[in-house]
Protein backbone atom coordinates (compact mmCIF):
# COMPACT_ATOMS: atom_id res chain seq x y z
CA UNK A 1 0.00 0.00 0.00
CA UNK A 2 1.14 3.47 -0.88
CA UNK A 3 2.43 5.76 2.13
CA UNK A 4 0.33 8.89 2.34
CA UNK A 5 1.59 12.43 1.31
CA UNK A 6 1.25 15.42 3.66
CA UNK A 7 -2.28 16.18 4.07
CA UNK A 8 -4.01 12.96 2.67
CA UNK A 9 -6.66 10.79 4.32
CA UNK A 10 -7.63 7.67 3.55
CA UNK A 11 -10.86 5.33 4.38
CA UNK A 12 -10.68 1.33 3.59
CA UNK A 13 -14.06 -0.25 2.11
CA UNK A 14 -15.41 -3.54 1.54
CA UNK A 15 -18.33 -2.35 -0.52
CA UNK A 16 -18.65 0.82 -2.72
CA UNK A 17 -21.82 1.09 -4.73
CA UNK A 18 -22.98 3.40 -6.80
CA UNK A 19 -25.88 3.88 -8.82
CA UNK A 20 -27.01 7.09 -11.55
CA UNK A 21 -30.43 7.91 -11.92
CA UNK A 22 -32.11 10.22 -14.79
CA UNK A 23 -34.32 12.78 -12.69
CA UNK A 24 -35.41 16.15 -13.78
CA UNK A 25 -33.24 19.26 -14.24
CA UNK A 26 -35.67 21.11 -12.05
CA UNK A 27 -35.35 18.89 -9.60
CA UNK A 28 -31.17 19.15 -9.73
CA UNK A 29 -30.94 22.90 -9.82
CA UNK A 30 -32.84 22.91 -6.79
CA UNK A 31 -30.04 21.06 -4.80
CA UNK A 32 -26.84 22.89 -6.21
CA UNK A 33 -25.59 26.58 -5.89
CA UNK A 34 -26.59 28.30 -8.98
CA UNK A 35 -23.21 28.91 -10.67
CA UNK A 36 -22.58 25.02 -11.00
CA UNK A 37 -24.11 23.01 -14.00
CA UNK A 38 -25.98 19.49 -13.66
CA UNK A 39 -24.55 16.77 -16.04
CA UNK A 40 -27.35 16.36 -18.31
CA UNK A 41 -27.58 12.88 -20.53
CA UNK A 42 -30.87 14.23 -22.18
CA UNK A 43 -31.96 17.75 -22.58
CA UNK A 44 -34.48 18.47 -19.45
CA UNK A 45 -32.61 15.46 -17.33
CA UNK A 46 -30.01 15.57 -15.45
CA UNK A 47 -28.79 12.76 -12.65
CA UNK A 48 -28.64 11.74 -9.55
CA UNK A 49 -26.10 9.70 -7.76
CA UNK A 50 -26.94 7.16 -4.73
CA UNK A 51 -23.79 5.99 -3.30
CA UNK A 52 -23.40 3.27 -0.09
CA UNK A 53 -20.09 2.73 1.42
CA UNK A 54 -19.64 0.22 3.75
CA UNK A 55 -16.07 1.45 5.63
CA UNK A 56 -13.90 -0.87 7.19
CA UNK A 57 -11.17 1.41 8.61
CA UNK A 58 -10.79 4.77 9.21
CA UNK A 59 -9.55 7.32 11.76
CA UNK A 60 -12.67 7.45 13.15
CA UNK A 61 -13.37 3.49 13.09
CA UNK A 62 -16.31 1.41 10.83
CA UNK A 63 -18.89 2.78 9.51
CA UNK A 64 -21.93 3.25 6.93
CA UNK A 65 -22.36 6.42 4.81
CA UNK A 66 -25.22 7.13 2.33
CA UNK A 67 -24.43 10.07 -0.36
CA UNK A 68 -26.93 11.78 -2.43
CA UNK A 69 -24.94 14.09 -5.12
CA UNK A 70 -25.90 15.58 -8.50
CA UNK A 71 -23.21 14.70 -11.21
CA UNK A 72 -21.71 18.42 -12.17
CA UNK A 73 -19.00 19.66 -14.79
CA UNK A 74 -14.92 19.29 -13.44
CA UNK A 75 -12.53 21.35 -13.22
CA UNK A 76 -9.82 20.59 -15.58
CA UNK A 77 -6.51 21.28 -14.57
CA UNK A 78 -2.82 21.10 -16.59
CA UNK A 79 -0.86 18.33 -15.45
CA UNK A 80 -3.21 17.06 -12.89
CA UNK A 81 -5.19 14.14 -13.53
CA UNK A 82 -8.46 13.47 -15.81
CA UNK A 83 -11.12 13.23 -13.21
CA UNK A 84 -14.04 10.19 -14.10
CA UNK A 85 -16.42 12.27 -12.63
CA UNK A 86 -17.31 14.72 -10.67
CA UNK A 87 -19.99 15.52 -7.82
CA UNK A 88 -21.75 17.94 -5.65
CA UNK A 89 -23.28 16.09 -2.58
CA UNK A 90 -26.35 17.58 -1.63
CA UNK A 91 -27.19 15.31 1.84
CA UNK A 92 -24.86 12.65 3.46
CA UNK A 93 -25.95 10.18 6.28
CA UNK A 94 -23.70 8.08 8.52
CA UNK A 95 -23.75 5.38 11.00
CA UNK A 96 -21.77 7.14 13.44
CA UNK A 97 -21.99 10.14 15.25
CA UNK A 98 -18.20 10.30 15.02
CA UNK A 99 -17.75 9.55 11.48
CA UNK A 100 -20.32 12.58 11.09
CA UNK A 101 -18.18 14.99 12.90
CA UNK A 102 -15.60 13.91 11.13
CA UNK A 103 -16.75 14.35 7.60
CA UNK A 104 -18.49 17.88 8.46
CA UNK A 105 -15.41 19.44 10.13
CA UNK A 106 -12.89 17.93 7.40
CA UNK A 107 -14.72 18.05 3.93
CA UNK A 108 -17.58 20.60 4.83
CA UNK A 109 -20.89 18.10 3.64
CA UNK A 110 -23.67 18.57 4.45
CA UNK A 111 -25.26 15.88 6.93
CA UNK A 112 -28.33 14.28 8.15
CA UNK A 113 -27.62 15.34 11.89
CA UNK A 114 -28.72 11.18 13.50
CA UNK A 115 -27.85 8.24 12.82
CA UNK A 116 -28.73 5.92 10.19
CA UNK A 117 -28.97 2.95 9.60
CA UNK A 118 -27.32 1.19 6.40
CA UNK A 119 -26.98 -2.83 5.62
CA UNK A 120 -25.26 -4.41 2.52
CA UNK A 121 -26.83 -7.53 1.37
CA UNK A 122 -24.01 -9.46 -1.20
CA UNK A 123 -25.33 -12.22 -3.45
CA UNK A 124 -23.82 -14.09 -6.13
CA UNK A 125 -23.27 -11.05 -8.85
CA UNK A 126 -25.79 -8.26 -6.65
CA UNK A 127 -25.67 -6.29 -3.84
CA UNK A 128 -28.24 -4.81 -1.87
CA UNK A 129 -27.90 -1.72 0.23
CA UNK A 130 -31.12 -0.91 2.63
CA UNK A 131 -31.18 2.15 4.49
CA UNK A 132 -33.12 3.39 7.29
CA UNK A 133 -34.18 5.87 10.64
CA UNK A 134 -35.45 5.00 13.56
CA UNK A 135 -37.02 2.14 11.48
CA UNK A 136 -38.41 4.10 8.95
CA UNK A 137 -37.42 3.35 5.44
CA UNK A 138 -35.33 5.68 3.50
CA UNK A 139 -34.23 3.77 0.21
CA UNK A 140 -33.49 0.44 -1.18
CA UNK A 141 -31.09 0.06 -3.60
CA UNK A 142 -29.99 -3.03 -5.76
CA UNK A 143 -26.44 -3.10 -7.71
CA UNK A 144 -25.28 -5.71 -10.12
CA UNK A 145 -22.43 -6.32 -11.36
CA UNK A 146 -20.55 -7.29 -14.79
CA UNK A 147 -16.46 -7.57 -15.33
CA UNK A 148 -14.30 -6.86 -13.04
CA UNK A 149 -10.66 -5.36 -12.89
CA UNK A 150 -8.58 -3.45 -10.80
CA UNK A 151 -8.56 0.59 -11.02
CA UNK A 152 -7.10 3.97 -9.75
CA UNK A 153 -9.29 6.67 -10.80
CA UNK A 154 -9.97 9.80 -10.09
CA UNK A 155 -13.28 11.81 -8.79
CA UNK A 156 -13.90 15.40 -7.79
CA UNK A 157 -16.72 16.64 -4.89
CA UNK A 158 -17.55 20.20 -4.47
CA UNK A 159 -18.93 21.25 -1.45
CA UNK A 160 -20.06 25.10 -1.00
CA UNK A 161 -21.73 26.73 2.73
CA UNK A 162 -21.29 30.20 4.44
CA UNK A 163 -17.20 29.82 4.83
CA UNK A 164 -16.49 29.37 1.49
CA UNK A 165 -16.85 27.33 -1.71
CA UNK A 166 -14.57 23.93 -1.78
CA UNK A 167 -13.29 21.24 -4.14
CA UNK A 168 -12.24 17.74 -2.75
CA UNK A 169 -9.73 15.64 -5.15
CA UNK A 170 -9.77 11.58 -4.43
CA UNK A 171 -8.24 8.59 -5.98
CA UNK A 172 -10.61 4.68 -5.49
CA UNK A 173 -8.43 1.96 -5.86
CA UNK A 174 -10.24 -1.02 -6.20
CA UNK A 175 -11.82 -4.31 -7.49
CA UNK A 176 -14.13 -2.56 -10.01
CA UNK A 177 -17.05 -3.33 -11.82
CA UNK A 178 -19.53 -1.55 -14.04
CA UNK A 179 -22.49 -1.47 -16.15
CA UNK A 180 -25.25 -0.42 -18.15
CA UNK A 181 -27.38 -3.35 -18.43
CA UNK A 182 -30.03 -1.25 -16.42
CA UNK A 183 -30.80 -4.87 -14.59
CA UNK A 184 -30.58 -2.81 -10.97
CA UNK A 185 -33.21 -0.94 -9.68
CA UNK A 186 -34.28 1.71 -6.49
CA UNK A 187 -37.17 2.37 -4.53
CA UNK A 188 -36.93 5.87 -2.69
CA UNK A 189 -39.42 6.29 0.32
CA UNK A 190 -41.26 9.38 1.92
CA UNK A 191 -38.63 10.41 4.69
CA UNK A 192 -36.72 14.01 5.49
CA UNK A 193 -33.36 12.48 3.74
CA UNK A 194 -35.15 12.37 0.47
CA UNK A 195 -37.22 15.19 0.52
CA UNK A 196 -35.32 17.27 -1.84
CA UNK A 197 -35.84 14.58 -4.10
CA UNK A 198 -39.63 14.46 -6.20
CA UNK A 199 -39.73 10.49 -6.15
CA UNK A 200 -42.08 10.48 -9.36
CA UNK A 201 -39.41 11.89 -10.82
CA UNK A 202 -36.64 9.50 -10.70
CA UNK A 203 -36.03 6.73 -12.37
CA UNK A 204 -36.08 3.70 -10.56
CA UNK A 205 -33.63 1.72 -13.15
CA UNK A 206 -30.04 3.18 -12.65
CA UNK A 207 -28.69 4.08 -16.51
CA UNK A 208 -25.25 3.06 -14.92
CA UNK A 209 -24.40 0.93 -11.53
CA UNK A 210 -20.48 0.51 -10.43
CA UNK A 211 -19.22 -1.46 -7.76
CA UNK A 212 -16.40 -1.11 -5.91
CA UNK A 213 -14.75 -3.76 -3.41
CA UNK A 214 -12.09 -4.14 -0.80
CA UNK A 215 -10.75 -0.44 -1.60
CA UNK A 216 -9.32 2.27 -0.22
CA UNK A 217 -10.41 5.77 -0.77
CA UNK A 218 -7.48 8.51 -0.81
CA UNK A 219 -8.44 12.52 -0.52
CA UNK A 220 -5.95 15.10 -0.97
CA UNK A 221 -6.02 18.16 1.28
CA UNK A 222 -9.24 20.26 0.49
CA UNK A 223 -9.33 22.94 -1.80
CA UNK A 224 -10.47 26.62 -1.64
CA UNK A 225 -12.14 27.72 -4.86
CA UNK A 226 -14.22 30.45 -4.33
CA UNK A 227 -16.28 32.54 -1.58
CA UNK A 228 -19.25 31.02 0.72
CA UNK A 229 -23.09 32.29 0.50
CA UNK A 230 -26.71 31.57 0.72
Amino acid sequence: MSELNPGQVRYQYRHAIGGFFEFPTENARKLIPSFMSPVEPHHGQSVLSVMAFDFSGSSVGEYGELVLSVPVAPRIARGQPMPRAAFFPFLVGTTTKASREHAIKLWHLPHFMDDIQIEFEVGAREITVAAAHGGTKILDMRITDYEWEPVEHYYQAFEHDATGTYMATMAMNAQFSENEEERGSIEIYPHAFTAGLNPDGVNGTPFRELWMRDGRQTFDPLETIGPGGA
